[in-house]
């Protein structure tokens, strides 16, 4: 799959997906370093997930317009 064939709203969905797994998976594993037993939510995910989405608008229209 090469990056010119997609479409602007396919590259947003990447960059939130992203960034959503990036941040749930680093402070899961945080948590569980400190000795949590329990997957906990983390604040502020939906934020950063959609930080992901904007970005990835960004270089979109930057790089592969």
């Amino acid at each position: 799959m090469k990056l010119d064939k997609l479409d602007k709203k396919q590259i947003e969905v990447i960059g939130f997906l992203t960034f959503l797994i990036f941040y749930l998976l680093v402070f899961n594993l945080l948590f569980l370093v400190k000795g949590s037993d329990l997957p906990i939510y983390v604040p502020g995910t939906l934020i950063f997930a959609l930080f992901g989405y904007w970005l990835g608008g960004i270089l979109y229209e930057k790089y592969l317009k």
